[in-house]
């Protein structure tokens, strides 16, 4: 059964990588693009990966907790 979920979720993670991203008409793309790529990029991305950077810590932290005491032998 665990195979078998595993399977189904590589096949579903396969299938949207292959899907085709988000498109604009030829007419929209331009506009699409230069509200994408404006001044604030830079600020939008770091917002984005904001989170995923704190919950990245966190798991790190949490995993590595217990082996902070077994390393330095106290509480």
């Amino acid at each position: 059964m665990k195979n078998l979920v595993s399977a189904l979720l590589v096949a579903l993670f396969s299938l949207l990588a292959a899907l085709p991203k988000a498109q604009a008409c030829a007419w929209c793309r331009p506009r699409v693009e230069a509200g994408i790529h404006d001044a604030a990029y830079g600020q939008r991305l770091l917002l984005v990966l904001l989170p995923v950077a704190l919950l990245l810590a966190a798991g790190l932290g949490l995993f590595f907790w217990d082996k902070r005491w077994l390393r330095y032998g106290t509480r």
